[in-house]
């Protein structure tokens, strides 16, 4: 578990690394392979798919004409982090009737799932899933114990490789970059306390809305009750979560995202001369973001470079003349890629992709210094 635990965490940095999970994932409860989408069942679109041992062939079919199936159709009603079995959504004997299964569970002798959406905005699901020969039959009691402890490390894994530029740049020790970030990082030890706090974070706590000394905290008693508990969480070898805390002035919401630290970031602190380090504090505050850049786009939401370089555009308040000018594009040219960023992005129009982009943005201009603090 401890392995598995590991490669689903250093995935965050590496999406090179999901295929391996979940083949991991698969050996420990006796199934064929494993497969992460980032789909939209009604818009019938695959974002990005990393597959764990399944039959590629079989999975371009499952793209082509399968989307709408019923393990699909069953987990659009499901809740962010449920684990779901397919043998509850719909027997076997009834699956076997369709042509999702004849052409693509049939051919690799699979007739059971195990499911899980990680993560969902809108019509968009970040869809998590073991798949099960039909010889061994469905998932027991023991391996969906095994889906329901791993579940909460692998939504944390999604949203820290999808939201937060800042976990990677922890994992490597670079606080050069760390410093630049417009996410709070705060590093703590075995007992909570605060080691390190990077610039935006060292601000926060300026304006009154975070405390850092000696743990992590806010001006409200409750919400930092509640992160006094993920960070519990995450120092038992927990999860850790996700808690949202208002500004200082209550004039916004900040998203708190804690995690426990790795071997792989444990190391690489030690050598930074920061020892004892056990779990990190993500700070996203709205107003500090700005817009992402056209690659982490491309990355998070599968965007070619054109339809990233449209979206950039178009979001800055350009009219669509106005951004096929900048970039040498027709108006009509714009619009198709629009339409796309649009699906892709699950935004309904300029204003809904603006804020998506000002939400997922990570990275500015700063050359201030960060604090260390023991």
């Amino acid at each position: 578990m401890d392995r598995i635990l590991d490669l689903i965490y250093d995935a965050a940095g590496d999406h090179e690394l999901w295929p391996a999970a979940l083949t991991a994932i698969a050996d420990l409860t006796r199934s064929e392979g494993g497969i992460l989408f980032g789909q939209s069942v009604s818009a019938e679109q695959v974002y990005f798919d990393f597959n764990g041992r399944l039959n590629s062939e079989c999975n371009r079919i499952y793209q082509e004409r399968h989307m709408q199936n019923p393990w699909s159709l069953a987990m659009e009603v499901e809740p962010v982090g449920r684990v779901v079995l397919s043998d509850e959504v719909v027997a076997l004997n009834d699956l076997k009737r369709t042509g999702f299964y004849d052409e693509v569970l049939r051919p690799q002798a699979i007739g059971h799932n195990a499911m899980i959406a990680l993560a969902a905005r809108n019509d968009f699901r970040v869809a998590f899933n073991i798949c099960r020969g039909n010889g061994r039959g469905g998932f027991e009691a023991a391996e969906r114990q095994v889906f329901e402890t791993l579940a909460p490390h692998l939504r944390r894994s999604v949203t820290l490789g999808f939201r937060l530029t800042g976990y990677l740049a922890l994992r490597n020790a670079a606080f050069d970059v760390i410093d630049k970030l417009t996410d709070g990082v705060v590093v703590m030890g075995p007992r909570g306390h605060v080691l390190f706090a990077n610039q935006t974070a060292c601000s926060l706590e300026a304006e009154g809305t975070l405390k850092l000394n000696p743990s992590i905290g806010t001006w409200s008693p409750t919400h930092s009750r509640r992160l006094a508990s993920l960070v519990r969480s995450a120092l038992t070898g927990g999860a850790g979560g996700t808690a949202s805390t208002p500004s200082f002035d209550s004039s916004r919401l900040l998203t708190v995202v804690v995690v426990g630290l790795r071997s792989g970031e444990l190391s690489n602190l030690y050598e930074a001369r920061i020892s004892d380090a056990a779990c990190a504090a993500f700070v996203i505050d709205p107003l500090r973001r700005e817009t992402v850049g056209a690659q982490q786009l491309m990355d998070a939401y599968g965007l070619t470079k054109a339809e990233a370089r449209v979206a950039l555009t178009a979001s800055s308040g350009r009219t669509m003349a106005e951004a096929g000018l900048s970039l040498g594009l027709s108006a009509n040219t714009v619009k198709t890629h629009l339409r796309r960023v649009f699906a892709k992005t699950n935004t309904g129009g300029h204003a809904g992709l603006a804020a998506l982009l000002a939400t997922i943005g990570v990275v500015k201009a700063a050359d201030e210094g960060a604090r260390r603090s023991e």
